[in-house]
């Protein structure tokens, strides 16, 4: 082996030029290769994080429905919750209710999504500063000022919303309407980090039944159920139990969530597929031609070794792994320049108004590293069959003979 891989850099390094343009070719389409490789993955990987991170197992939305993805709601979903709550393995179970309000703030009206949660310590949202939602309060004002609420960061950066700020909460755009909805006076109590936020949504959290009268809803209706678990094994099973239990929802693991979702990102993976392909088929053109050249230009050479010995499947490991060598010396400036460009991209794609501020859609992981070195080095050896199956054919007395001539 040591004698190819001598012939193999002696071979690359006689045309430095010619070896550093193919390298630099094959290095913007090794990055073209990378970000569609992690853009197949990415958004799924950067989901399946985010859910992890949040503790929770088993979701429970409406049947057919994703979570916060319309107004239809679990029909008494505190009651599913509580028998959920009994199963083994299960921590806890949370109802959770989400629709759009307004609040008002002397005369402005700033369209807010609110969260309703059952108790303080729900886990739906990280507190940073001031307290959580005081346990059992569930009234409209009082001697405090009003009901409790948890506003995000972006009302506390934004609106210049602050910890003791008294709030008009309700479903109303204006004050003519007020007249007709339910409307709740609230005292801001804290600041947190909700989860799934866009980038400049404003969110709030305050006591389920509160967001129940806004809505003009009676009953224990609930968005979704967060289920936590003590053992995340049997989040399947406990996923199938609640299915069959009540008709009226779908229960997902995270990786049966992860698969509903990637069921409406096909895009993505078909974009990805279509330029990965072609980079792979830009890679393979460009190492054909340039190994075809050199094995073009040094016949003599290669009849040459023929004569001192080399077997033709030595010489078909020598062309081979020329094509395998330039693929490899590509990797370092493919995968770093693939990197910068995914953070661009993803940097474009993450503006967008629509997109959650924990979501990435170009995610680096060890898998996406290793396919994209796999399949460049693949495409190498492919590559270079082509002109190695020329160089094992040649004749040795009549290539001598037409080099001596020439």
């Amino acid at each position: 082996m040591q004698p190819i891989a001598f012939l193999t850099v002696r071979t690359l390094m006689r045309t430095p030029a010619r070896t550093a343009l193919v390298v630099l070719g094959l290095g913007i389409t090794g990055a073209l290769l990378l970000d569609m490789t992690m853009l197949a993955g990415g958004l799924r990987a950067s989901l399946g994080g985010v859910l992890s991170r949040l503790g929770f197992a088993v979701r429970v939305v409406p049947r057919g429905t994703l979570p916060f993805s319309g107004d239809a709601q679990i029909a008494d979903a505190d009651g599913l919750a509580a028998a959920i709550a009994t199963r083994p393995g299960v921590a806890g179970a949370v109802p959770v209710i989400g629709t759009d309000v307004y609040v008002g703030r002397g005369d402005r009206r700033i369209p807010t999504f609110a969260l309703g949660v059952p108790a303080p310590g729900s886990g739906v949202y990280t507190v940073l500063e001031g307290t959580d939602l005081s346990a059992g309060r569930t009234g409209a004002g009082g001697a405090d000022g009003g009901v409790p609420v948890v506003i995000n960061r972006h009302m506390a950066r934004l609106d210049g919303i602050g910890i003791g700020d008294r709030l008009i909460v309700s479903r109303s755009p204006g004050r003519t309407l007020e007249a007709f909805v339910a409307v709740e006076t609230c005292r801001v109590v804290g600041v947190a980090d909700f989860y799934f936020d866009l980038p400049t949504q404003r969110s709030l959290a305050v006591p389920s039944p509160v967001l129940r009268r806004l809505q003009g809803r009676s009953g224990t209706g609930a968005s979704l159920i967060l289920v936590r678990m003590t053992e995340p094994a049997r989040a399947e099973s406990l996923a199938r139990w609640i299915t069959a239990r009540d008709p009226r929802v779908d229960a997902f693991s995270i990786q049966q969530f992860l698969d509903r979702a990637a069921a409406r990102l096909t895009y993505f993976n078909q974009f990805s597929l279509i330029l990965g392909t072609i980079s792979i088929a830009v890679a393979g053109l460009l190492i054909t031609s340039i190994v075809t050249l050199s094995v073009g230009e040094r016949l003599g050479e290669i009849a040459m070794l023929r004569a001192l010995g080399f077997t033709r499947g030595r010489i078909v490991e020598l062309v081979v792994a020329e094509g395998v060598a330039l693929s490899v010396v590509s990797l370092p400036g493919a995968l770093s320049l693939g990197v910068a460009i995914g953070d661009y991209l993803d940097q474009i794609l993450r503006a967008a108004p629509a997109v959650p501020e924990g979501l990435h859609f170009f995610t680096l992981t060890a898998q996406a590293v290793a396919r994209t070195a796999a399949l460049l080095i693949a495409t190498g050896a492919i590559a270079g069959a082509y002109p190695a199956a020329v160089a094992g054919r040649l004749g040795i007395a009549a290539t001598l003979r037409r080099e001596i001539v020439s």
